[in-house]
């Protein structure tokens, strides 16, 4: 039985998976929508740092998220697109999709994950939800750093030292995973995965919070991010 977090990477999407209950740990590349549309028997819970639950208008998570961890972080959290954008094959046509929708336009940073938005919002279900939730990174290091944002951009040597640091406590091979990722997972990518690994295993344990209270958007799907 495991838990696992889940990031998107030049690879597609790699995983840190923690088994249940030793807490070992061990780190792979995995197709998200394959487990969304059947689910491991020894999967317990599932997080995943991508938006799920999409609207015509700003997120209220996105807005808490980025109160919750100020600036400069803050800025990480970008503005979901809304769901007709996600089709759109170049920034400029789903900027401008979305600024029809929603009055405001796709930051590049949205657009560049995209496609992997789509591939969860082509599959995911609110039964899903039961098992399967979002987190974003930097809220979950945020708790982790005893509810401190991180003092340092996740790309930078400082960002990476510190957050390896907040991670060590609970995952002692973190180092040795770093070392081992498979080919096009940035050492930023394997964090974030371990640092929704966190928040999965603080789901298992029924201590998981959220940022806010969740909204439903039209197909149903709860809206909200977990730490």
């Amino acid at each position: 039985m495991f838990v696992a977090g889940v990031d998107g990477c030049r690879a597609g999407w790699v995983a840190f998976k923690v088994e249940i209950p030793s807490l070992a740990s061990s780190v792979e590349l995995v197709d998200v929508p394959r487990l969304l549309k059947s689910r491991p028997s020894d999967l317990l819970g599932l997080a995943i740092d991508i938006p799920i639950g999409l609207f015509d208008y700003s997120r209220a998570c996105d807005k808490a998220a980025r109160k919750l961890l100020g600036q400069p972080r803050g800025t990480s959290v970008f503005a979901a697109p809304c769901r007709a954008a996600l089709s759109a094959i170049t920034h400029a046509a789903a900027s401008q999709i979305n600024r029809e929708k929603t009055g405001k336009g796709l930051s590049q940073q949205a657009f560049g994950i995209i496609s992997k938005i789509k591939q969860v919002d082509d599959t995911i279900t609110s039964d899903c939800q039961h098992w399967a939730f979002e987190v974003h990174p930097e809220v979950c290091f945020w708790a982790l750093n005893q509810r401190r944002p991180m003092a340092h951009n996740k790309k930078t040597k400082e960002g990476i030292a510190e957050r390896i640091a907040a991670l060590r406590p609970v995952f002692a091979e973190i180092e040795r995973h770093l070392a081992n990722r498979p080919s096009l997972v940035g050492a930023d990518d394997l964090l974030d995965a371990a640092a929704a690994a966190w928040t999965g295993l603080r789901g298992h344990g029924n201590q998981v919070e959220r940022v806010c209270t969740p909204e439903r958007d039209e197909m149903g799907l709860e809206t909200t991010i977990y730490f």
